[in-house]
C-alpha cells in the first residue's frame, strides 16, 4: 500500500501518512522525513512495520497506533502532547 507523508511532529517523533483508506497515524524516528514523501509498505497494521520511503529510497521502522482515520483524528493524534 502507498502512502504519502501529511504530517510531522519533530518534538514527539509522531507521522500521519495519508493513505487511499484514510490516515495512518505511527510513532518512529521522523528525523529524516519530509511532507509528501512517499511510503510503502503495510499502513493497515496494529504495530510495529518496516515500511520503505520511496522518496528517499530508505527503510524506517514505525510503530503504527491507529489507520484509517478521519483527518480530524489522525491531527488529534499528531499533536497530543
Amino acid at each position: 500500500m502507498k502512502g504519502r507523508i501529511a504530517g510531522i511532529n519533530e518534538k514527539s517523533n509522531k507521522m500521519i501518512i495519508l493513505t487511499e483508506n484514510g490516515y495512518t497515524f505511527g510513532i518512529g524516528n521522523v528525523e529524516y522525513m519530509q511532507l509528501d514523501h512517499v511510503i510503502t509498505g503495510e499502513l493497515r497494521s496494529s504495530g510495529t512495520e518496516i515500511l520503505t520511503n520511496i522518496t528517499s529510497g530508505d527503510d524506517f521502522v514505525l510503530d503504527i497506533e491507529a489507520y484509517d482515520c478521519s483527518k480530524e483524528i489522525a491531527l488529534t493524534l499528531l499533536n497530543a502532547e
